[in-house]
């Protein structure tokens, strides 16, 4: 929590393609709250939140940020069966996206800021990293911490020799002190800022150090963790993420300029502002906070989100550059060949060809993947081979004491 006399931390939490919450959520700080972000101690982050911080600090413009996002879920869009073709590797998009987007001097910037968890693959142990070298260790992180066990491929990557896999595995949203921390996810639960519903419904379930509410909106996100959403659906969340931190700024009374007014009444709402469309932003954030009755506002033609839908009105409502960069990230899948693509007979076209096409996708993804391991492949495989000893040996260590007692039993039905 924002504590001004202690200081305070951020901590953005792993959630896969759910990442453009957090670029909604650092977009409001940095416009209402700029002292939150240039005067935090550290930065947290798994997974995706983790590559957000080093976005974050390393100075990548917001507009910049969002539009790798966008790219990498459009390529794990553009294939019939998503990130689930062969041809589309996860670690790889990840990677390539790391060497082209932070500076060479990224280690510089975010050493002793950021603080990376990482899961040991060895033990299943947590592990936060915070001191790196050169740009390589960096991004070697970060490949880390965002590798999804069997999902992203079967050998983990590793850092400093080590392999490790997602830091969601072990602990979703790190830091050291809750008290000075403040937590950031997508997801329906406790952290001081994330989506808000007003329900009699008080279970949560705690995900690896992550507390969240037993509720239909989280088993939807949950599903899109790592299955990306249409790229509206998606944009929507950005907005969320904006709204959500201003209802945080507001009730914690530290907005540098005028917050919305996140509680006020519809009539409330026309004498501070003109009347604007139904269904406009300006209700919204009623809705998130979980204050505003159904007929006070248009929710999202989806059935799991209760943000509005996609309008320029919405749009209009929130901050000017987020407005750009949204309305330009987005709506550049709207070319001539997108709908081409989109079409309903050749979509259907596409679907029928699949089984004669994706045996041949596969075999050539496969030749691709196994030149690109050559240079790792004695490494791995001796770490392969290391693994599958020890495993063995532990299967034979457990076994081996039973061996004398049934041997025991055994001569006692003898006698």
């Amino acid at each position: 929590m924002y504590d001004p006399e202690r200081g305070w931390s951020l901590s953005f939490a792993g959630c896969g393609f759910l990442g453009i919450y957090h670029i909604g959520v650092t977009s409001c700080l940095s416009e209402r709250a700029p002292h939150l972000l240039r005067d935090a101690r550290t930065f947290f982050g798994a997974s995706a939140g983790a590559l957000h911080c080093a976005f974050l600090l390393s100075g990548i413009p917001m507009e910049q940020t969002l539009q790798a996002l966008v790219d990498l879920v459009r390529s794990a869009r553009s294939r019939n069966i998503g990130v689930l073709h062969p041809t589309f590797s996860l670690n790889k998009e990840v990677r390539d996206g790391l060497q082209k987007h932070l500076p060479d001097n990224v280690h510089q910037l975010v050493s002793g800021k950021i603080v990376i968890s990482l899961t040991r693959v060895a033990d299943g142990e947590n592990v936060l990293v915070s001191d790196f070298r050169s740009k390589d260790e960096v991004v070697d992180a970060l490949s880390c911490s965002s590798f999804v066990p069997f999902f992203s491929g079967l050998i983990p990557p590793s850092f400093r020799g080590v392999r490790y896999v997602d830091g969601a595995v072990s602990n979703i949203i790190p830091f050291f002190d809750t008290k000075t921390t403040i937590t950031v996810s997508p997801f329906y639960g406790e952290s001081d800022i994330c989506p808000k519903v007003k329900s009699t419904n008080f279970l949560h379930v705690n995900v690896t150090k992550l507390s969240v509410r037993l509720c239909s909106e989280n088993l939807y996100l949950l599903t899109r963790v790592l299955f990306p959403s249409d790229l509206k659906v998606l944009g929507e969340l950005c907005c969320q993420g904006y709204l959500d931190t201003v209802r945080f700024l507001e009730e914690n009374g530290i907005c540098d300029r005028p917050p919305l007014c996140l509680s006020a009444s519809p009539a409330e709402s026309e004498v501070l502002e003109a009347p604007r469309e139904h269904g406009s932003l300006q209700s919204s954030p009623s809705m998130a906070a979980g204050e505003a009755k159904p007929e006070e506002a248009t929710l999202l033609d989806h059935p799991h989100l209760s943000i509005l839908p996609w309008e320029d009105s919405t749009l209009e409502t929130l901050s000017p550059r987020l407005t750009i960069a949204l309305r330009e990230a987005i709506g550049n899948q709207d070319g001539y060949g997108n709908k081409m693509c989109n079409f309903l007979p050749i979509k259907v076209m596409s679907y029928l060809v699949l089984p004669c096409t994706l045996p041949v996708e596969s075999a050539i993804a496969v030749v691709q993947r196994l030149v690109m391991w050559l240079p790792d492949m004695p490494s791995d495989i001796q770490w392969l081979w290391w693994t599958t000893s020890r495993i063995c040996s532990r299967v034979m260590t457990r076994l081996l004491p039973v061996e004398p007692c049934i041997k025991d039993a055994g001569q006692k039905l003898l006698n």
